[in-house]
């Protein structure tokens, strides 16, 4: 039986255009049970939806040993929700707002977070 959790996406830019950090605060850490593991969880898919404008979020995951870096995943405000399954081991998320130009103002439109565990 699939297991869900959901949440807003922080208003404010984590990330500038060229992928270098902001600020902390701008961001949410996600912490879950293991991704990808024969038993009690199994696959972890990470899926985002936005309202009122495109956005770029950054997004990394930690599997108990590194990080994978921030990766940009576009979220589209007239097309379907934005995912993929995650890395095997993961158990944490981070995900921060990423200023797509300099000229980028949209910072505080609605973005949501789905965590679907199948």
């Amino acid at each position: 039986m699939p297991h869900f959790q959901t949440g807003e996406v922080p208003h404010g830019f984590a990330f500038e255009d060229d992928g270098t950090l902001i600020h902390y605060k701008h961001t949410i850490l996600l912490a879950v049970p293991r991704a990808n593991q024969s038993g009690t969880w199994g696959d972890l898919w990470l899926l985002f939806g936005s309202a009122w404008g495109d956005v770029k979020l950054g997004v990394s995951t930690y599997d108990g040993t590194a990080w994978s870096g921030v990766q940009p995943w576009d979220v589209p405000d007239n097309g379907p929700r934005t995912g993929q399954k995650l890395p095997a081991g993961t158990e944490k998320i981070a995900i921060g707002r990423w200023r797509k130009t300099q000229s980028d103002r949209l910072d505080d439109n609605p973005v949501s977070w789905l965590i679907e565990y199948v």
